[in-house]
């Protein structure tokens, strides 16, 4: 069946793909559903009086001392978040997420999210699905390849789910997590995305995303082409705060990564930095302050509590009208982003668990809001309508923050259905991704890995160089010589073994350096000489040896610096010489991955 419908041997991934689409379709909707309902109670309780009020304000600490339980329960050597942890282990760790990864981000981020803390349920179920789809391959005993597959299925699938887009679903794994484009991952992670979204509007009997704005009506008039440099200009400004958002994020990691104190601790020094900030709103609100009426729409917590949707239902909703002025409006918002981008700060940098997907979104609501507002105060300035505002603000943000301009524009359609908006945002996401490369070339995700030493490439191709490590591959042997041997037995041990480059060792047996053959070539002009010489005298100590937990892509980069046809592998731990790596295995690595004969 599998050679009639031309799927190789792969077509099996296929069906594993939708079961992985069913399956954490119907678990995003139990995962997102109590999470909302949560959240519902809360602002239900905030609203009975102001001794619920404050009490409500609070619960972050509630939420931050359950998170540390549960991360007490299921530990975990990275500390940072969702989509991050994913990367790791797509690019570093050979798609391999334990189980355990599944209840640490369920429980941590409902805790955290449902409190107040400022996060989105959005990157723990990417989480959830990965490690689920990855456990799924590993149990069926699939190669790497494969398990990187039913991984990046169980990543789209959560996301299509939550959001009623697959589209996005597949574009955000596809340039996000994955980076790759390859008919072999593509058509899976189709499936996945597809039969997640379906099985959620299924049990829902409902197109409306569960994670909590429905599908709005806006204007179908045709963007022109006069109209665009007012789109550009607000994908640049979007740009640059979302370069700033994750220069902001990787400082707060950092910052919260040299305190002195145990880290379970420090989830709760954030929680009791964002309830002062929801004091100081209270507080402010309570007075009747102008710059606090347009969340007043939002309920009676501080806007930039939860996930934050509410706030974006306000904005949507809620005109640049003549009770609030266009100069009041533009102050508000501007602290408000202010405040949504410090608490999100303090929830996740202090180590809470949540996603940056919903601070994304949130952020470019506000943005795209006050551009608006701006347009009205400088003259200069085409209007641009508050819906379109905020809607082309949050999909460029989005894709601004993850480098993902494809994601970006198609979430926003698909939760919009209007094909008037797809131009504006896929003009302002472009631009915005360009901008926030040009001002710091890390997304979100990435900055965040940075902060803790991890560094991945930018480069969207060669995937599979990322993703294969040295010890996958059958290193060629190696003969050790020391520095005091003849040049000329280098030339004895050549004929006999079939070896012409060798590594240099000291007494001990660990790596000193290295003799290229071409440099043991060149000497044999003088072959009479070659007995006067020692290996000393041909070594050379500026190639650094690789290890087996390197990755080919990282081999190639150091066969860039030197010319030769092998380097050395040694092993990390007694830094003893195990074998050699030649250019032409990487190649065949490559040409074998993409089907070259």
């Amino acid at each position: 069946m599998g050679n009639a419908l031309r799927l190789g041997q792969d077509w099996h991934v296929l069906i594993l793909a939708a079961i992985c689409g069913i399956s954490i379709g119907a678990l995003a909707l139990v995962f997102i559903g109590t999470m909302n309902w949560l959240l519902r109670q809360l602002d239900q309780f905030a609203s009975q009086g102001t001794t619920q009020l404050w009490i409500a304000i609070a619960m972050p600490l509630a939420g931050a001392a359950i998170t540390v339980i549960v991360f007490r329960i299921f530990p975990s050597s990275f500390k940072g978040h969702g989509v991050s942890r994913v990367m790791l282990a797509v690019h570093r760790q050979k798609s391999v997420l334990p189980l355990s990864l599944a209840p640490r981000q369920w429980i941590g981020s409902t805790a955290t999210i449902s409190s107040g803390g400022s996060a989105g349920p959005e990157g723990p179920i990417v989480a959830i699905g990965s490690a689920i789809g990855s456990t799924f391959a590993s149990w069926l005993d699939l190669d790497a390849g494969r398990r990187t597959t039913l991984l990046g299925c169980g990543a789209a699938a959560g996301l299509s789910a939550v959001f009623g887009a697959p589209l996005a679903g597949v574009f955000f794994v596809l340039e996000v997590i994955l980076r790759d484009f390859t008919a072999r991952t593509f058509t899976p992670i189709v499936i996945a995305s597809v039969t997640a979204a379906a099985t959620a509007q299924t049990i829902l009997q409902s197109p409306d995303p569960i994670f909590g704005i429905a599908l709005i009506h806006i204007d179908q008039t045709p963007m022109l082409l006069s109209q665009t440099p007012q789109y550009a200009l607000l994908g640049v400004i979007i740009g640059i705060c979302a370069a700033g958002f994750a220069v902001g994020m990787k400082s707060a990691h950092r910052a919260f990564n040299l305190l002195r104190i145990p880290p379970l601790v420090k989830p709760l020094i954030g929680a009791a930095l964002l309830v002062a900030c929801g004091v100081a709103w209270t507080l402010l609100h309570q007075q009747r302050s102008p710059i606090t009426t347009i969340a007043a729409n939002a309920g009676e917590l501080p806007p930039f509590y939860g996930n934050g949707y509410k706030l974006i239902e306000s904005l949507l909703s809620e005109p640049i009208g003549t009770e609030t002025s266009a100069l009041v409006l533009f102050g508000s918002l501007a602290l408000l982003m202010i405040l949504k981008a410090i608490a999100t700060a303090f929830t996740l940098g202090s180590g809470g668990a949540g996603g940056l997907f919903a601070p994304g979104l949130v952020l470019g609501a506000i943005l795209g809001a006050a551009y608006s507002a701006l347009t009205v105060l400088v003259p200069a300035l085409p209007d641009v309508s508050p819906t379109h505002g905020v809607l082309v603000g949050m999909g460029a943000f989005v894709a601004a923050g993850a480098h993902a301009p494809l994601a970006g524009a198609f979430l926003v359609y698909e939760l919009t259905h209007s094909y008037a908006i797809l131009l504006p945002l896929l003009l302002a996401a472009v631009i915005a991704t360009v901008a926030a490369r040009l001002v710091y070339p890390n997304s979100i995700y990435t900055a965040e890995l940075a902060a803790f030493n991890i560094r991945l490439s930018f480069v969207a191709d060669h995937s599979i160089l990322r993703s294969t490590l040295i010890r996958d591959l059958s290193l060629l042997p190696s003969v050790p010589v020391l520095a005091s041997d003849s040049a000329e037995m280098l030339i004895e041990i050549g004929e006999r073994n079939a070896v012409h480059n060798f590594p240099v060792v000291d007494r001990d047996g660990r790596y000193h350096g290295f003799v290229c053959g071409s440099d043991v070539r060149s000497a044999l002009v003088y072959r009479d000489a070659l007995r006067l010489l020692t290996v000393a005298e041909l070594e050379r100590t500026d190639f650094a040896p690789l290890e087996s937990d390197d990755t080919l892509d990282t081999a190639l980069q150091r066969f860039s610096r030197h010319e030769t046809q092998a380097l050395p592998v040694i092993d990390a731990q007694t830094r003893k010489p195990i074998g050699l790596i030649s250019r032409s295995q990487i190649m065949a690595v490559y040409n074998s991955a993409v089907g070259v004969q």
